[in-house]
């Protein structure tokens, strides 16, 4: 995705650097997102996604962002929140279910 519409998400106030790596967490935050971006990876166009009903609240929904760098590639699943919603939605990813994609 272009990079033009990353000022609009105000990614860049967080002033944290937040790294993430698969062998250490299973998921992450918006912030270890925001620190990737940060770093060169660019988002590709298509986003998994996996929702997680809890019972007397609300559900959870897990975004599998597949990122590149060059000729780096990296799955980042991030627990989904306001900042990431906005996220998904502005930049228009086509959502695929989990089920529906390779992992």
């Amino acid at each position: 995705m272009e990079g033009n519409y990353l000022s609009n998400l105000h990614y860049a106030y967080q002033d944290m650097i937040r790294h993430w790596h698969a062998e250490s967490e299973r998921y992450t935050g918006g912030d270890a997102l925001c620190t990737a971006l940060d770093e060169g990876w660019q988002i590709e166009d298509v986003v998994g996604y996996e929702e997680y009903e809890h019972i007397g609240a609300r559900g959870t929904c897990v975004y599998y962002f597949e990122l590149k760098r060059g000729d780096e590639q990296m799955t980042m699943p991030v627990i989904g929140n306001p900042y990431v919603g906005r996220l998904v939605s502005i930049m228009a990813f086509k959502l695929v279910p989990v089920t529906a994609r390779a992992r």
